[in-house]
């Protein structure tokens, strides 16, 4: 039986080594998953995720020594057949799930151009304000320098890059305060110790692997208006006491 060959194992990464992966072609699309669908919206929401330290979901692989014709990187660069087989690895890992939350953060670190849906490009350099601890995109880069000192709009590929050395450059302007403090250090904890689930299956087939894509794209259920509403509502109340029963 094939399915005794088959391995189900979760491992850690954290946002460096996920990003790394993504740039070295260490982790690749097949070509059977969509483009970046994503709004930029969508991706700011995801890095306020993560600097709440809110969890974000497991990323899905499969490792496989089947070589795929065509597949593409993150960001959806295609790689054809003598670029993607450089180095002949015995083993290939695709992305199943998660493909859009690992683009996104591929593109605002790297600032790429992304194709939108397939209608438009949006450049995603995402910078973060450490006056406000909020994040935003090039785009509004030269209003935002009108409203706060141009020393503390971090742009994430230089916190990417230059790690702790971040607030030690900070700190030497005399407009540096314990909050922008604080909200740099939080940043920097994404980028150390925000951790990602990576579940990766191992031992099946082509066929396996195609119908567990389907399974997951067409067996989630859309949460109702009701669901969504009681889940914001809610609120802590603590447990009645044996006498408030009585």
């Amino acid at each position: 039986m094939a399915e005794l060959n088959r391995e189900i194992s979760t491992s850690e990464k954290g946002i460096v080594e996920l990003i790394r992966m993504l740039t070295e072609k260490k982790l690749l699309i097949p070509p059977f998953q969509r483009e970046f669908v994503w709004e930029p919206e969508d991706v700011l929401t995801l890095w306020d995720s993560l600097y709440r330290f809110y969890p974000i979901g497991s990323l899905l692989s499969w490792e496989s020594p089947a070589y795929l014709r065509i597949h593409r990187r993150a960001g959806g660069q295609i790689l054809p057949g003598a670029e993607a087989a450089a180095g002949k690895p015995k083993k290939w890992l695709y992305l199943l799930d998660g493909q859009q939350r690992a683009t996104a953060l591929l593109v605002s670190i790297l600032g790429e151009n992304a194709r939108v849906k397939q209608q438009y490009h949006f450049i995603y350099t995402l910078y973060f304000d450490a006056t406000a601890a909020g994040f935003f995109f090039e785009n509004t880069l030269n209003k935002r320098r009108r409203e706060v000192k141009p020393t503390f709009l971090i742009r994430l590929q230089d916190v990417f890059d230059k790690g702790s050395a971040m607030e030690a450059d900070l700190s030497a302007d005399p407009g540096f305060t314990p909050t922008i403090s604080n909200n740099l250090r939080q940043l920097m904890r994404v980028f150390t110790d925000y951790k990602i689930p990576l579940i990766q299956l191992r031992g099946f087939d082509i066929p396996a692997v195609r119908e567990i894509f389907e399974r997951i794209n067409q067996q989630g259920k859309d949460l109702k208006s009701l669901d969504i509403m009681i889940a914001r509502t809610f609120q802590n109340y603590e447990y009645l006491v044996e006498d408030d029963l009585a």
